[in-house]
């Protein structure tokens, strides 16, 4: 995996989750998955593409649930 393309997921987390949370959620995912310790630089393309598919998935559930809990709060409020 290029170190940029590694470098802009982990701004992506942590832009929503903040600096620390953001980073320990892309590494835990990462640890979690097939991939587990590999280094970042040897991973071949299906790697690459199986890793970047699994932190999509991730960041998707973490933006649904951001919404979930606003509009829950918004709800409360009524």
């Amino acid at each position: 995996m290029d170190i940029s393309k590694w470098n802009y997921i982990m701004d992506s987390f942590q832009k929503i989750l903040g600096y620390d949370k953001g980073t320990t959620e892309v590494l835990i995912t990462k640890r979690f998955s097939i991939i587990g310790g590999k280094d970042i630089n040897t991973l071949n393309d299906r790697e690459t593409k199986y890793l970047t598919h699994i932190l999509r998935k991730r960041y998707k559930e973490i933006l649904d649930e951001k919404d979930r809990r606003k509009n829950i709060k918004r709800i409360k409020r009524k």
